[in-house]
């Protein structure tokens, strides 16, 4: 398995449009947990900006996970 990531990081606008979630639906799941972002410097008001990298492991180890049970 092969996966290309054109950038490490993008914000919560970029990744609306990539997702085709709401802006407010990634911000709650960031609140969750369920998404990592590029840790911000106290006082900062940078944008916050989504790992992709990290998406993309997760989605690969699911994907192992997955085949892994079809082939049971």
């Amino acid at each position: 398995m092969q996966i290309v990531i054109d950038t490490p990081y993008v914000t919560v606008g970029e990744y609306s449009k990539r997702s085709g979630q709401s802006d407010t639906a990634i911000r709650r799941e960031i609140d969750l947990g369920r998404y990592i972002i590029r840790p911000k410097v106290e006082g900062s008001k940078s944008a916050v900006l989504i790992n992709l990298v990290h998406l993309a492991m997760e989605a690969a180890e699911q994907a192992e996970r997955v085949r892994k049970d079809v082939k049971r």
